[in-house]
């Protein structure tokens, strides 16, 4: 029996793919959004802070999130709104990340997350289980942190994400 000698992803060759993979295994450069914000007495439970705005096609990579230790601030997601000047709904509120407790702080070292295994390398309207053709009417997805429970300590908010376009 040999062992397996084979293309595993499609080959980001001369031969035309899709924008789907294209990206995916051909060594696109990775970019980076940063975010930082003050969190207010005012901002509580329900509080939506957009903090990046991408094509539906980019690929989100990774997230890294630092707050300063804030009381009662113990239930955040990460996902993607429609942008404002169109509506501002949610997307998917917590396809990034479900019910992250940072209430006691985190530091750059324990705060970094992937996408799911599954969701590695793809566009970030499947990884919000949206259809192609509606991804493209909205233009943008704005990622947002949404605190389900947030308290009312003041505090800082910062965060990098790695994407690919």
């Amino acid at each position: 029996m040999a062992a397996c000698n084979k293309f595993v992803t499609q080959n980001a060759s001369s031969v035309a793919v899709d924008k789907d993979v294209a990206a995916r295994f051909c060594g696109a450069p990775v970019k980076k959004a940063v975010f930082s914000f003050e969190k207010a007495a005012a901002d509580i439970s329900g509080s939506i802070w957009r903090v990046a705005r991408f094509s539906p096609f980019v690929k989100i990579l990774s997230v890294t999130l630092a707050c300063d230790a804030l009381t009662g601030f113990t239930d955040l997601d990460i996902g993607f709104y429609k942008p404002l000047d169109v509506g501002g709904n949610v997307i998917d509120a917590d396809c990034l990340k479900d019910g992250l407790d940072p209430h006691a702080g985190l530091s750059t070292q324990t705060s970094e997350f992937a996408v799911g295994i599954a969701d590695v390398g793809k566009e970030a309207y499947l990884i919000a289980g949206v259809a192609a053709t509606a991804a493209q009417h909205y233009g943008a997805f704005d990622v947002a942190i949404t605190g389900n429970t947030a308290g009312t300590d003041v505090g800082t908010i910062a965060g990098v994400i790695e994407y690919i376009e």
